[in-house]
């Protein structure tokens, strides 16, 4: 089955806010929610998790990674529930106490307000991203036990950033990979998301779909359960190479100029495609990395 919407996916989890800049609720003894979208949201993603904690609050908070559109919110949410832990890897925790990362993030942030208005969700405009703190660290193979037999697992999946970690609720094989398994779009196109590392993104793209998930979600906008999380995580690991090989060869007719390459990918992957989609200034900033991870992976195999 595949998810577009937003409400219960399977028994105790659910997806909040908006398909496209999604919160992921674990409810249980100790409530869990997975990522915190965007800043201006944040009103949107505390109501929807009360309506369903009701007094209760999340005690934990695990983050995928240090994007603007994954962590928008933390702030707003250890206001609202001071004794909820934030959770990350260490890499996380050192990219956000750069002061030019948070800048970024506050101004993707806003520029999101776009989206907003495209997908008519009510956020409260001109809210300003603020930093947090990271309550607990997480690495490779660490499991956080949130309920009797369950457990939040640990799966390092660098290649979309160095810092990214995907995580599996034990005992409802649950994969949230974030965008380390691609992204899939409303065409039904994956964006291969290699901002870091293309071999990288390769190799946790193949783990991940090593594990065979029962219910996989990636970043945004859909949620893949039983034979479609399979054959999702099949076709990503096909685009990814086929992204590959699109990059190596507009490199080589376009004598490796990055701008040149960038427009002829984004005419066909970005411009021709119905919302709602990343805004344009983080996916430009995202796409030039990706042709530099390919660029540099091509690099590597002519040496």
């Amino acid at each position: 089955m595949i998810f577009s919407q937003t409400g219960k996916i399977c028994d105790g989890f659910f997806v909040l806010g908006h398909p496209a800049v999604p919160v992921y609720l674990l409810d249980g003894p100790q409530p869990v929610i997975f990522d915190a979208g965007l800043t201006l949201l944040s009103e949107l993603y505390t109501a929807e998790i009360e309506k369903i904690l009701g007094s209760r609050a999340p005690a934990f908070c695990f983050l995928t990674h240090a994007h603007f559109d994954h962590c928008g919110a933390v702030a707003a949410f250890k206001r609202r529930y001071p004794w909820m832990e934030v959770v990350a890897s260490h890499k996380a925790g050192e990219i956000l106490k750069r002061p030019s990362v948070v800048e970024r993030i506050r101004y993707l942030n806003l520029a999101a307000e776009v989206l907003v208005a495209h997908i008519g969700v009510k956020g409260t405009p001109g809210v300003h991203f603020e930093p947090f703190d990271i309550d607990r660290y997480v690495q490779e193979g660490d499991r956080v036990e949130v309920a009797a037999g369950r457990c939040v697992e640990v799966i390092e999946s660098p290649g979309h950033t160095w810092d990214c970690l995907s995580y599996r609720i034990s005992d409802k094989n649950i994969l949230l990979s974030s965008e380390a398994a691609g992204q899939p779009d409303q065409t039904g196109y994956i964006v291969t998301d290699c901002l870091a590392d293309y071999d990288c993104y390769l190799r946790s793209l193949q783990q991940l779909k090593a594990l065979t998930p029962g219910v996989l979600c990636p970043g945004h906008i859909f949620v893949f359960s039983a034979d479609d999380a399979s054959a999702y995580l099949d076709r990503a690991q096909t685009a990814c190479i086929d992204f590959f090989n699109f990059v190596s060869v507009c490199a080589k007719e376009e004598k490796k100029d990055v701008e040149r390459i960038k427009q002829r990918i984004k005419a066909q992957e970005y411009d021709v495609k119905p919302g709602p989609k990343q805004p344009e200034p983080a996916y430009l900033i995202n796409l030039e990395a990706r042709i530099r991870a390919v660029l540099k992976a091509n690099a590597a195999i002519a040496e």
